[in-house]
């Protein structure tokens, strides 16, 4: 199963659109993204510790990619 916030996170990396949506206004771009209210409160909050920890526990290659947002 995927995990959308990962994918928003990795988005982020990889859209420099998003990003800039992203830094506009953090919960319209997690809510046009498709997160849930649980995911998009995170990401409002800027909860970095249990972002990076999804990101860690996803199958999905975030090993690179989410070092760029959490350097911002």
């Amino acid at each position: 199963m995927s995990d959308k916030l990962v994918e928003y996170m990795l988005e982020l990396n990889s859209n420099p659109e998003a990003l800039e949506a992203h830094n506009l206004d953090a919960e319209s771009a997690a809510r046009n993204f498709g997160l849930s209210e649980e995911d998009v409160s995170l990401v409002v909050a800027g909860d970095l510790e249990e972002i990076k920890k999804r990101c860690d526990s996803s199958p999905l290659d975030t090993s690179n990619a989410i070092l760029g947002f959490f350097n911002q």
